[in-house]
């Protein structure tokens, strides 16, 4: 055995050398970590205080309650409603699939709903709260609340919805809220704005009223801080640092709702339309069109099988008839051709014989009664419409003229409502036809023969049922009536709208005032629509207009008259009327689709309306003052 020697100094001196090393090196580790745990707790305190705050409290972002829109007289038309939803968080649960499978054992969960689910997923991100179902039943809902301590990254939730209490009755003004879309976000330009549509189950205006005024409806979102464990489970909302949401401006219309009900309820049965409007200060009270989709539909996500029946339909439920349906106007325009006539020279007193037609250039010109009217002024003549004495007057009527009389009575235009969709009509002319046909010369020049089909509202000449609404609302007054919708948003209340003189002889438009009186009240076309109240004596004007001419195949066939074609080929039937016809306040044209005539199918429709209109008399009470209801808590608001 070798023994070492222990008081070799060279050996000993190894031995301290590396003592020596390591102790240094163990030294500089502690030092070191000693720093580290100086800067983490001491100077970085704060920084790391801060991002455990946020690891423990998570933003939820407070979305706003929808504005409402009420009537003239508070009737809410758009409001909001509770809303039982359940919301899913994909970063908290471990297995989505499986996640999904759970749920869908409470809550049915298709394929279709499946792959919107997960391509929600990847828009949106794990993070945000994604929406699987709305408008729960109390029992599916308190069932998912039950389970909920065995669904990972579910969130029952109870959220607002649109409601439309009048339904069917106001889709066409209010219009509807749908989902928000990947366009409808990248159009937002603000950042606030983008974060509040990615909300779950958020909706914007799609159509009407709700569309136009989407900014001033929606409101500002809120915030509010929320405590989270582990799993991310919310144990505690924080109320005191919370920003509470502003709810959207409300908006006030001019529509009377028992009105726009009555109206709606009134043509149930028919495609048509209806307008009512006050002749003083332009005010729609009725703009009613039939038959309409439910908006409330829309909202909560409409079945595909509805959808395509409103798409197919021949009564077209989603168009907008009011504004957007365009008609020949038929007899009603022959109140403007006889103001066109007097500009012309024609003197109310001159005459004319009707024996049923009348020839011009190669061929007949038809009155609509094939026996004649024999001998007729002007006001007889709008009594009881006879085309042939407008035919006559159109043979020398220049058809710049006509087309200038009636665009001074609001034909050819549109007005600011705040609903899409406003359809001009034609009022022809001369530079109508040539920029019109600017592609075949040949066809520009105007041809006499073509006034004597538009002096009677046919040829070239359309309308919708608001235009000759406006119109009638002029010949009653003499001045340029203008409609209104939106009286108010929020406490910015509009003025109403001046209405000018008209630049017509105020003679012209009594002479048609007389020949409307006689319509309805001393026998003429629209007899049976008289108002038996004398302090409402309605004055009106007739109209149908051709839709399919009979032809001797036809005749051949035994549809000789109207009633004889299919509904799609049948006239159209109109009424226009104003009352009281002294002192006029309110008006109203009411158009039936393919009802043949206006005597018969729109003038009684339109009696009706107006005998309720006389019934409430709008004018006589004032409407609300939307300054007023700013504060007001929505629970002491009118519902319907």
């Amino acid at each position: 055995m070798v023994r070492v020697n222990s008081h070799d100094p060279e050996r000993q001196e190894v031995v301290t050398r590396r003592t020596m090393l390591l102790g240094g090196g163990f030294s500089v580790l502690m030092a070191g970590i000693a720093g580290r745990l100086y800067q983490l707790q001491i100077l970085d305190h704060r920084k790391y205080v801060d991002l455990a705050q946020e690891n423990q409290f998570n933003r939820r972002i407070l979305t706003p309650l929808r504005g409402e829109i009420i009537d003239r007289f508070g009737n809410v038309l758009a409001s909001n409603r509770k809303n039982f939803r359940l919301l899913f968080i994909p970063e908290q649960a471990r297995d989505v699939d499986a996640a999904l499978d759970k749920i869908s054992q409470i809550v049915p969960i298709n394929q279709d709903k499946r792959a919107r689910i997960m391509r929600e997923i990847r828009r949106r991100g794990t993070f945000t709260p994604i929406q699987i179902e709305d408008n729960l039943s109390w029992r599916e809902f308190s069932k998912l609340n039950f389970e909920l301590p065995h669904l990972a990254g579910i969130l029952p939730d109870v959220g607002e919805t649109r409601d439309y209490p009048f339904s069917e009755a106001s889709a066409f003004v209010i219009g509807y809220v749908g989902a928000v879309t990947e366009s409808d976000l990248d159009a937002e330009e603000n950042d606030a704005d983008r974060v509040l549509l990615r909300q779950p189950g958020f909706k914007i205006g799609r159509d009407g009223l709700e569309r136009t005024y989407e900014k001033e409806l929606r409101g500002a979102a809120g915030e509010m801080s929320v405590k989270v464990n582990a799993h991310g489970r919310v144990i505690e909302e924080i109320r005191n640092n919370a920003m509470p949401p502003v709810q959207g401006k409300t908006l006030a219309l001019t529509i009377d709702a028992e009105l726009q009900e009555t109206a709606t309820n009134e043509l149930k049965d028919e495609s048509a339309a209806a307008v009512v409007m006050d002749a003083v200060t332009g005010d729609i009270l009725v703009l009613a069109s039939t038959p309409a989709f439910n908006p409330n539909d829309f909202n909560v996500g409409i079945n595909p099988t509805l959808w395509k029946s409103l798409n197919q339909s021949p009564y077209k439920p989603l168009l907008n008839k009011p504004i957007s349906g365009v008609y020949p106007p038929g007899s009603t325009f022959k109140i403007i051709s006889a103001i066109a006539a007097q500009q012309s020279g024609v003197r109310p007193n001159h005459t004319a014989h009707c024996t049923g037609k009348v020839w011009y250039g190669n061929r007949f010109f038809h009155c609509w009664k094939r026996g004649g009217h024999g001998t007729l002024n002007m006001k007889g003549a709008l009594k009881h419409s006879c085309d042939v004495y407008f035919y006559e007057i159109a043979k020398q009527l220049e058809i710049d003229i006509l087309g200038d009389v009636a665009r001074k009575f609001g034909l050819g235009q549109t007005y600011e409502l705040g609903i899409s969709g406003q359809q001009r009509g034609v009022v022809p002319d001369r530079a109508w036809k040539r920029n019109y046909f600017a592609g075949s010369p040949e066809n520009q020049p105007w041809f006499q023969g073509e006034t004597l089909s538009c002096i009677i509202g046919q040829g070239y000449v359309s309308s919708t049922p608001l235009q000759l609404a406006v119109m009638t609302a002029r010949i009653a007054t003499g001045r340029a009536v203008r409609p209104r919708l939106v009286r108010a948003v929020g406490d910015l209340v509009s003025p109403t709208p001046e209405a000018p003189l008209i630049d017509i002889d105020e003679k012209y438009m009594d002479v048609v005032r007389a020949g409307m009186n006689a319509v309805t009240n001393e026998g003429g076309t629209a007899a049976r629509s008289r108002l038996e109240d004398p302090a409402w004596q309605l004055a009106g004007k007739t109209g149908t207009s051709q839709v399919y001419q009979i032809t001797a195949e036809d005749r051949a066939r035994g549809l000789a008259k109207p009633e004889d074609l299919p509904w799609e080929r049948r006239d159209h039937a109109l009424f226009v009327s104003y009352m009281p016809y002294e002192n006029p306040r309110y008006v109203c044209s009411v158009v039936i689709e393919h009802g043949i005539g206006g005597s018969r199918a729109a003038g009684p429709k339109a009696r009706e309306i107006m005998r309720a209109v006389a019934a409430k008399n709008p004018a006589s009470r004032p409407a609300i003052d939307p300054r007023s209801l700013v504060q007001r808590p929505m629970s002491t608001r009118k519902k319907g």
